[in-house]
């Protein structure tokens, strides 16, 4: 095998030194300004180590590049801002990614961007020491391997800021789509029939930029090819060395059909034929991956927390609508409910009565009934739950029903416009 010129590698990618313009395929068309990114306009002023983390296709790439164009725009010298972009097939070692550190220091750079750096082992030390040694600011982007490896944390202790880049939120699938919100009661009031429709599709389309156009049969496809399959067979086994991918293929699958119920660990050992630490670590590796996280059923215990049954949440509706065609809209309802509050608990009791999401930092409980028809009867286990936890409020999620009262009616298309920190989501009003 030829090994690969780093350095000349690096002038090709960095075209942008000679034209002055960041170019890339992926930009063209409509570009939707996120929350992350802000997030990420604000690290990149700092010295820290930005690295901006998400599952792949997410847009990552587009966010670091797009940074890196208004940054010329507001004065930065074009070849004062380094580019490169990693891949498997480099198999780049750390010296590779020194050298290019340095080459960069050499010309000038005063920002440098590494796009999946976490196929260079040992990237950490290579960017500590240079961190401490010299004033250029860093910027990383990896998707889910960059989280499998421990050692970010250890190695760049108090040295870097972390920037986390999720599938398109509803409100941004909606800019995507040119759909501009209401500004006034009363335009809300004309428009809920739409915005719930709205809702609707982004149930089953999710949130994966090049995906949200496509149709059921394409996203389908999309999400195997270009998300799981190189993920499973590629950047998983890279990093974690007790990723399996045809294990890693049947958990997802199974964790598909639990979806908006309980799983046990053991169960899914058992139908894979494999052992319990074994789909444990597919589990662990799914959720590393940050394409599912695992919520936690509030128990008076810690020790019982994590020996009772959990539930699964898809990072991305459209995968979970793509993986699992009878997911019932109520289950992907709840799916976009949960990753839209960011929860992370919900309940359940010995007697079976559950509420589908809890927020404990604001004692609120949320039962998610995306159906036809809503009936007090719908708010029992609420009620259950409210009058034996002092302070806790409690709302129904529905799918286009509206009241006030002890526990409010919130439509879902409302819920999934508000901040994870609204203050108003007892009492949601129009968005401003």
């Amino acid at each position: 095998m030829v090994k690969m010129d780093f350095i000349k590698e690096a002038l090709r990618q960095n075209s942008h030194w000679d034209a002055g313009i960041v170019e890339t395929a992926r930009m063209e068309g409509k570009f939707v300004e996120r929350s992350a990114y802000f997030e990420l306009e604000k690290s990149a002023e700092k010295k820290f180590i930005t690295i901006l983390k998400g599952m792949r296709r997410t847009g990552k790439s587009v966010l670091a590049k797009k940074l890196m164009e208004k940054s010329i725009q507001n004065g930065t010298g074009a070849r004062q801002i380094g580019w490169f972009e990693f891949d498997r097939a480099m198999n780049a070692k750390p010296e590779d990614l020194d050298a290019v550190i340095l080459f960069f220091e050499s010309r000038g750079v005063k920002l440098a961007v590494f796009d999946e750096i976490h196929f260079v082992p040992m990237w950490q030390d290579i960017l500590k020491r240079h961190y401490d040694r010299s004033g250029m600011k860093f910027l990383a982007t990896g998707s889910s391997a960059l989280e499998l490896d421990r050692r970010s944390s250890e190695s760049l202790a108090g040295r870097f800021e972390l920037v986390e880049l999720k599938p398109f939120s509803f409100e941004e699938s909606l800019a995507l789509k040119g759909i501009r919100l209401p500004k006034s009661e009363s335009r809300m009031a004309r428009e809920e029939g739409s915005l719930g429709a709205a809702a609707a599709a982004y149930m089953l389309e999710g949130g994966l930029p090049e995906a949200i156009s496509m149709d059921a049969e394409q996203r389908k496809k999309y999400i195997k090819e270009s998300l799981l399959d190189p993920l499973f067979y590629k950047d998983l086994p890279f990093v974690f060395a007790q990723a399996r991918p045809e294990l890693l293929h049947g958990t997802l699958e199974l964790l598909c059909a639990t979806s908006g119920s309980t799983y046990q660990a053991g169960n899914i050992a058992q139908v894979l034929g494999c052992s319990l630490p074994a789909a444990s670590a597919q589990i662990e590796v799914l959720e590393r991956s940050l394409l599912v996280r695992t919520m936690l059923n509030k128990t008076p215990s810690i020790v019982k927390q994590k020996r009772t049954a959990k539930k699964i949440v898809f990072s991305d509706n459209g995968m979970l609508a793509a993986l699992n065609e009878n997911a019932s809209l109520g289950a992907l309802a709840e799916n976009a409910a949960i990753n839209a509050l960011g929860a992370k608990m919900f309940w359940k009791d010995a007697q079976g009565r559950e509420i589908d999401l809890l927020l404990p930092e604001r004692k609120i409980a949320l039962e998610v009934k995306y159906q036809e028809s809503i009936s007090s009867h719908d708010e029992r286990h609420l009620r259950y739950f409210v009058e034996r936890n002092a302070g806790w409020k409690g709302a129904v999620v529905t799918k286009d029903k509206e009241e006030k009262g002890e526990y409010p009616w919130i439509p879902l298309w409302k819920l999934l416009l508000l901040k994870e920190k609204s203050p108003e989501l007892l009492s949601p009003k129009p968005i401003d």
